[in-house]
């Protein structure tokens, strides 16, 4: 797996370089630099004969053109492009980019302004850096400061203290400026939009907008017409609002990525439970032990100890097996439940959100 981690790290810092060469002359020298990577790492004469053959590669999925026994690697594994048509780095390549950056990072290399934020700093070294804050948190503010981190991953400076005291929440430093990518202007003022999903702000390129998560909503565009209050339209698969990216922050990609992004399952489930007849909100403890898992929730007879995972690597959660007997994942990552239910240890109970719903209707049915 490290070699595979090695040559993903290699292909992302290319595909990344290669997509500001135009503003950036030293990035040839990275294309260059990572083409020698997959010389020296992979068989002579199996490795891409030129930098630019390289990036000619990278539009396709790793399995098809690197000399692998990839059947005895995790099915998820080189099977996305990192390249997209665009010439863009796909959103597969970001979202599973993330667990594979450090390989090839050195402290001295921090500053390569062309190297994407995910790689330089990488995200396990900033969750572990907010988690160090969250541990010093008693229960009951380790709760309102996660679900803050969830719930408003986004907003002006002003909004974000405010919900940080109302809530009795901790100040983290998870907050930063609104990265120019997430920003467009339109006349003379600059304006965001936040995911319809998670509301962190979306990548913009150009006049189109997407979130940087694969299975939330797909692309956005920013129209030329104005609503009555001179705020720009947004057109996509469903209702999307620019709002004024003035004194705007965010949560940093990684808290995003880590805690925000799950979190948003994970606290749309706690709210259909306490909504449940029957069990109500006394009933569902959030992140229980400081997130040693993340629901506990009594139905009738039973006590659920509940997981959620939402990650594009199953062996990620075999790898290291769950605290908690149920382990729940996003409907759409339904695919993944056959494959954790054979490799997960046995005692294990997998299940959709939408099956888990199921199975606390059954337990309170019996209840009743």
């Amino acid at each position: 797996m490290k070699l595979v981690g090695d040559l993903t790290t290699a292909g992302l810092r290319a595909a990344q370089a290669w997509t500001v060469r135009r503003e950036q002359p030293e990035a040839w020298r990275e294309v260059s630099r990572m083409h020698g990577v997959f010389l020296s790492l992979l068989s002579p004469g199996c490795g891409p004969a030129t930098p630019r053959d390289l990036i000619k590669f990278l539009h396709r999925p790793m399995r098809e053109w690197v000399p692998l026994d990839w059947d005895s690697l995790p099915d998820e594994v080189g099977s996305f492009k990192i390249l997209g048509a665009d010439d863009l780095l796909t959103g597969d390549a970001v979202e599973y980019g993330s667990d594979y950056s450090e390989a090839l990072f050195e402290d001295h290399e921090a500053g390569i302004d062309w190297v994407p934020r995910w790689a330089r700093q990488t995200f396990e070294r900033v969750e572990r850096a907010i988690y160090t804050v969250l541990s010093s948190a008693g229960q009951e503010e380790y709760v309102a400061t996660r679900q803050m981190l969830i719930e408003v991953p986004a907003g002006t400076a002003d909004r974000v203290s405010d919900e940080l005291h109302a809530r009795g929440a901790l100040h983290t430093e998870a907050y930063e400026p609104l990265p120019p990518d997430r920003q467009f202007v339109v006349g003379s003022e600059s304006w965001y939009v936040p995911c319809p999903t998670c509301k962190w702000p979306m990548h913009v390129q150009g006049a189109s907008l997407a979130c940087r998560y694969p299975p939330h909503f797909g692309r956005f565009q920013v129209t030329d017409e104005r609503d009555g209050s001179g705020v720009p339209r947004v057109r996509g698969p469903v209702v999307a609002s620019a709002l004024s990216a003035a004194d705007v922050v965010c949560v940093h990609e990684a808290v995003w990525r880590y805690i925000t992004v799950p979190g948003v399952t994970e606290v749309a489930l706690m709210r259909w439970l306490a909504d449940q007849a029957g069990i109500g909100g006394d009933a569902v403890t959030k992140w229980p032990h400081k997130d040693r898992w993340d629901i506990t929730v009594r139905a009738g007879a039973t006590i659920f100890e509940v997981d959620l995972k939402d990650t594009r690597s199953p062996s990620k959660i075999t790898a290291r097996p769950p605290r908690a007997r149920h382990v729940v994942v996003p409907d759409y990552r339904a695919w993944q439940v056959a494959q954790l239910r054979r490799s997960l240890p046995a005692g294990y109970e997998v299940r959709t959100v939408r099956a888990f719903k199921t199975a606390i209707r059954s337990a309170l049915k019996e209840a009743r």
